[in-house]
């Protein structure tokens, strides 16, 4: 996803001026969620997946698993599409994907739905529950810099 922001020419340089705000355009490395989020956090949130995947599931979990990723891919899609969505660059102008956003999408969902999954664990501590809440709580952490940063609009 990287590789996809650098190659794209079509983005406007980093942090130019969003047309129309005062706001800087972000790149991924702007972002604590992409440069730290998802390398610790989410990284600790797939290995607990993997032991939910590898010891619980059976078919019908990974059809559920695929609904899942699929629904959370179109809500990530409808977020970032939206009108009122702050230009980044995945989405670098309202109702406009990018190469990244296209990538990120898979990838969204996907992980998404790996944490749904992973709420299976909580009920019985163990390695895997600590690497899941663990991850987690990293990422909101990263998240929250996020808002607090201004990078993201609070809710």
């Amino acid at each position: 996803m990287f590789l996809a922001e650098f190659f794209d020419k079509t983005l406007p340089e980093q942090n130019s001026i969003i047309p129309n705000t005062n706001q800087k355009f972000l790149y991924m490395k702007d972002f604590w969620t992409f440069s730290w989020g998802d390398p610790v956090g989410v990284s600790l949130i797939w290995a607990a997946f993997l032991h939910v995947a590898v010891y619980r599931f059976e078919l019908r979990h990974w059809s559920v698993f695929c609904v899942l990723s699929i629904f959370f891919m179109a809500d990530f899609a409808m977020i970032g599409l939206a009108k009122e969505h702050k230009p980044n660059t995945r989405y670098p102008c309202a109702g406009k994907l990018s190469w990244n956003g296209i990538l990120r999408l898979p990838y969204s969902g996907i992980t998404a739905s790996a944490s749904v999954f992973c709420v299976w664990l909580l009920p019985n501590p163990g390695i895997a529950t600590l690497l899941f809440v663990s991850g987690g709580a990293f990422y909101l952490v990263c998240f929250l810099s996020d808002i607090n940063s201004g990078n993201l609009e609070s809710f």
